[in-house]
């Protein structure tokens, strides 16, 4: 009886045997084990360098980070809510597969659901729901370039459905690559690699393998793909471009980050028929819909230059590294990486909604024009200081009288100045104290709390009580000069000091209306109160009232003046807001100074209209006590009252 037991042992061993090696195939990391005419020496090599992906972490949906994962094609195949278009617009097929794609070009594309001019949440909900039980996915292929045999290389490329950055499209192509000097890929596994080039945007950038910058887990390289963009870089940072090559905004792949180990799906050389499992890659039309400029959609991996000439295409469009920004980047670039990305998105609107978009841009110009037309501005005159003024008489004899008298008011724009580049620096300085905590933070930022929290206390501890100081000082400083009296630095400085509830005011008068306007809802609250209170800490300042009085005071000389009064706060507080950073943006646009050169340029230009908006508010409360009674012009016995 036992060599019968030893039979059935041995004839459940052989059933089983294929069974478990095919279960063993099927969740091995590769699939290119499905094309019975793959290199085994190919395979090898695609798996031992798969890059490891490092997307930024999501942990809200529809949130801040990136919703999506390189994926399989098969995502956007087969499926009934995804649309094949001819040259014409008019529908191919539904649901098309690798085969209805196979032998199609220009003017072919695929239309996945959705409106990628305004995405919403679309997408990300979509991509949730269809990709759900698959795995991410990354495809490899070993290429050679005819203009240097000499050379192999392994590409990896990303497909991702969607991409949400300055640019909107649906589907997105990015890829990486290693250089061997090798002919081939048993040559290569003998060897490792010489070269890393990651795509970004149009362009390229390029390390030695044995580089610092490629972080690598074993021989596995590590890859950031920006937020939404998706191009490729060798770390987490924030990264500064203007041009095709680099991109035209500021790329974001800092932590904390998510790490991805994709399956890697070998690449045949080509493909002859429409029957070949990856049929899609006969396929030249785009991958998402046709839309205008940089909205549409890409073409695949077979249509760009490295597919045919990887070594060629380092060699043209490799630069050795991209512009990372520094941890704090400062005002300009802040208002560069923002003017960008809302100019992109004006532009994205504007192909979506064209009439909605001029409509509103008309409105606003003629709301401008119609300011500026119904003021006057000329003449100026900044004596006597104390006279009643147009609006924009009161914008131009600001900045005149405060370049008129630096010796007064220069002093106090370098106090602003220097609190901002004492607060930036110590703030770069403590954000960069993180330890790093492996591929997912690799400068150790997103446990870093404490440096953080100092960095936010310093501001709001520094910088702000500085900005109120200078311009209470600047007000009582103007009330000086309207009074005959000297004005001084010192003294202006020692008076605003010495009665602080006039800084107090300042919070009030400007930062409550601004929370009202930020809530949207209450912004016409916010608004009223805004010319309501415009005048309240210039009367605290010269007048010497609490700050309950010193905004009853300034209702009662804005009432009558209100439209006028806000149309002139606005102009002024914006102005304050964003003409510096624009000259820093602007100088970053059209020249090559360093970031430091434009934060300070932006630091000096926005210190002067600082002072320059606290005169401008201390002459419209000068203006609008001409405009009543004289004795209802100050309280008895205030220290700014008027002879």
């Amino acid at each position: 009886m036992g060599y019968r037991r030893q039979l059935r042992r041995l004839s459940l061993l052989a059933v089983l045997l294929p069974v478990v090696v095919a279960l063993l195939a099927g969740a091995a990391p590769a699939r290119a084990a499905d094309d019975a005419g793959a290199d085994p020496a190919a395979v090898e090599l695609a798996e031992r360098y798969a890059p490891v992906v490092v997307i930024r972490q999501q942990e809200v949906e529809c949130g801040p980070g990136e919703p999506y994962l390189p994926t399989s094609v098969d995502v956007v195949l087969g499926r009934n809510d995804v649309v094949l278009r001819g040259p014409d617009g008019a529908v191919v097929t539904t649901a098309p597969t690798a085969a209805d794609l196979f032998g199609l070009g220009d003017g072919y594309y695929l239309d996945l659901p959705g409106n990628p001019l305004d995405p919403g949440c679309t997408y990300e909900e979509w991509f949730r729901e269809v990709a759900r039980d698959l795995p991410p996915t990354v495809y490899a292929r070993v290429a050679t370039d005819p203009a240097h045999p000499e050379q192999l290389a392994v590409q990896y490329w990303f497909f991702w459905v969607f991409n949400d950055w300055n640019d909107k499209h649906e589907g997105d192509w990015e890829m990486v690559q290693l250089l061997f000097d090798a002919d081939t890929a048993e040559q290569a596994l003998a060897s490792e690699p010489t070269t890393v080039a990651y795509a970004q945007h149009e362009g390229s950038e390029t390390a030695d393998w044995s580089s610092d910058k490629v972080l690598r887990d074993g021989d596995h390289p590590a890859v950031y793909p920006g937020q939404g963009s998706h191009a490729a870089y060798f770390t987490q940072a924030q990264w500064f471009g203007k041009s095709a090559a680099a991109g035209f905004g500021c790329d974001d792949t800092t932590a904390p980050g998510e790490e991805l180990r994709p399956e890697v799906v070998l690449l045949p050389d080509a493909v002859t028929s429409a029957n070949d499992p990856f049929a899609w890659l006969g396929f030249t039309g785009r991958w998402g819909q046709k839309e205008a400029s940089f909205n549409n959609g890409p073409t695949g991996p077979n249509t760009k230059d490295q597919w045919d000439a990887p070594v060629t295409w380092v060699v043209d469009e490799g630069r050795p590294d991209a512009v990372a920004l520094p941890p704090l980047p400062g005002e300009a670039v802040d208002a560069f990486c923002g003017l960008t990305a809302a100019g992109s998105l004006l532009f994205v609107d504007l192909m979506d909604s064209p009439w909605i978009v001029v409509g509103v841009l008309a409105v606003l110009v003629a709301l401008l024009a119609l300011g500026i037309a119904r003021t006057r501005w000329r003449p100026v005159s900044v004596d006597p200081v104390d006279q009643q003024r147009r609006a924009g008489q009161i914008v131009l004899a600001s900045f005149r009288l405060v370049l008129g008298r630096p010796a007064v008011f220069v002093p106090l724009a370098l106090i602003t100045l220097a609190s901002t580049v004492l607060v930036g620096t110590l703030q770069r300085v403590l954000l960069e104290i993180g330890i790093p905590e492996g591929l997912t933070d690799v400068r150790g930022t997103t446990g870093a709390w404490l440096p953080q929290l100092l960095a936010g206390l310093l501001t709001l501890l520094v910088a702000f009580p500085l900005y109120l100081w200078v311009v209470t000082a600047t007000a009582r400083a103007v009330g000086y000069l309207a009074e005959g009296s000297t004005a001084t630095p010192g003294r202006a400085l020692g008076e605003a000091a010495r009665h602080p509830r006039a800084a107090v005011t300042v919070v009030v008068q400007q930062i409550v209306p601004a929370v009202l306007v930020a809530t949207l809802l209450l912004s016409p609250l916010g608004l009223w109160l805004l010319a309501r209170w415009a005048v309240a800490y210039p009367a605290a300042a010269t007048e010497g009232a609490g700050i309950r009085a010193s905004l009853r005071r300034s209702a009662t000389l804005t009432k009558g003046h209100r439209w006028r009064t806000l149309w002139l706060t606005l102009l002024v507080l914006l102005g304050a807001a964003w003409v510096g950073p624009l000259v820093g943006a602007l100088l970053l646009l059209v020249t090559g100074v360093p970031f430091w050169v434009a934060n300070l340029a932006t630091g000096i230009v926005a210190a002067l209209l600082v002072v320059v908006s606290a005169t401008a508010f201390a002459l419209q409360l000068l203006d609008l006590r001409t405009r009543i009674p004289t004795d209802e012009q100050v309280r008895p016995g205030a220290p700014g009252r008027r002879r």
